[in-house]
């Protein structure tokens, strides 16, 4: 008789300052840090309810041979308060038993899989090009990819980091290019809506969904974009008679949906098309990094630090205002960056932030 796998009793939900701490997480996050009095480590911890960053000051040759980013370990600690956060202060670790339920270690989300599923079919549908409704449909009706599709996530950490992430992400980034489309004149409905949809397509192979996510062989040696530029044309070779130029299109909006060149894009987008599909993925990746953080902080309040957004976040809910703020009172002006124009702000914007990591 084999033995039952290790089962969890306390996840990161259910954790609150000064409880300690010696449970089964997920290592997400693991960073050597120099400080004043020595190396310290900054980590995160994840299971499949939610995330939790960490802290270890003592131990940290010993403890990194242990705490491996995408693996799982045993960690014994205490749960501190960082700028107004829960975080795991590590007293020690050591490895995870050998048999687990993997699905207690990743996080799914808010969306079912088959209710996005649908939702694209639906916009596909309301496509006139049959060239690239045949296209998309052939991903969508090849049972490898879609099962794919729908377990993926869309990110390793930041946006959409949780099992059916993938297909919840193109849906949105879907929908807002088909409300764009209807804003903008000249846009090019049916082939911006193909590109969304295929933007990112190359994380089915370049992540793999086991705890912590991590980039399989080809994933981390080729990336999603080249990956996703790849499959576009496979799909394209086996369509007779796909107009060449479709083609050329549709692939550059895969090609350069990142934006920039530092960014991970082999080019930038020189079509319109192409601009609104970045604008869009990056707007929808960067709400979906916020809405985490947000979750559980009272209107008014403030988060933590945010190192993906490189910011600290507010939350106001709909409706809501401090008494004490009149509605004739001035708002506030930011002092202008050095060099910049009226309307310059001191700061990076939304979209100046570096992705650090593919959106």
């Amino acid at each position: 008789m084999s033995p039952a796998p290790y089962r969890k009793a306390v996840f990161c939900a259910d954790l609150a300052i000064h409880d300690d701490v010696h449970e089964v997480f997920c290592v997400t996050r693991v960073e050597r840090r120099a400080g004043k009095n020595g190396p310290f480590l900054t980590l995160e911890f994840t299971d499949r309810s939610g995330r939790l960053p960490g802290v270890a000051w003592d131990d940290v040759e010993r403890l990194l041979e242990v705490l491996v980013e995408g693996e799982l370990a045993r960690v014994a600690g205490t749960i501190t308060e960082f700028r107004g956060e829960p975080q795991i202060q590590v007293r020690g670790a050591e490895p995870a038993p050998e048999l687990v339920e993997a699905a207690e270690y990743l996080a799914t989300g808010p969306v079912p899989a088959a209710v996005s599923l649908a939702a694209i079919r639906g916009l596909v549908d309301s496509m006139a090009d049959p060239w690239l409704v045949r296209l998309v449909r052939s991903f969508l009706d090849d049972p490898d990819f879609a099962r794919s599709f729908a377990e993926a996530p869309a990110a390793k950490v930041n946006h959409h980091a949780y099992v059916g992430g993938l297909v919840e992400h193109t849906r949105s980034v879907m929908e807002l290019c088909a409300a764009a489309a209807e804003h903008y004149a000249g846009v090019d409905r049916d082939l911006l809506l193909a590109g969304a949809f295929c933007h990112d397509v190359g994380k089915t192979i370049e992540l793999a969904v086991r705890p912590g996510f991590p980039y399989t062989e080809r994933g981390a040696l080729l990336g999603h974009i080249p990956l996703g530029f790849a499959m576009l044309r496979e799909r394209v070779a086996r369509i007779e008679g796909f107009p060449e130029h479709r083609a050329t299109d549709l692939g550059h909006l895969v090609l350069s949906h990142q934006g920039e060149l530092e960014w991970g894009s082999p080019v930038q987008p020189q079509t319109l098309e192409a601009i609104v599909l970045h604008f869009l993925d990056n707007l929808d990746s960067k709400v979906g990094t916020a809405r985490p953080h947000l979750d559980g902080i009272e209107s008014g309040g403030r988060t933590g630090y945010v190192r993906s957004l490189g910011r600290s976040l507010f939350r106001r809910d709909a409706g809501s205002r401090p008494e004490s703020v009149r509605p004739d009172e001035e708002r506030p002006v930011p002092p202008a960056r050095p060099g910049g124009g009226p309307d310059a702000a001191a700061g990076p914007t939304l979209f100046d932030d570096v992705e650090p990591e593919p959106s």
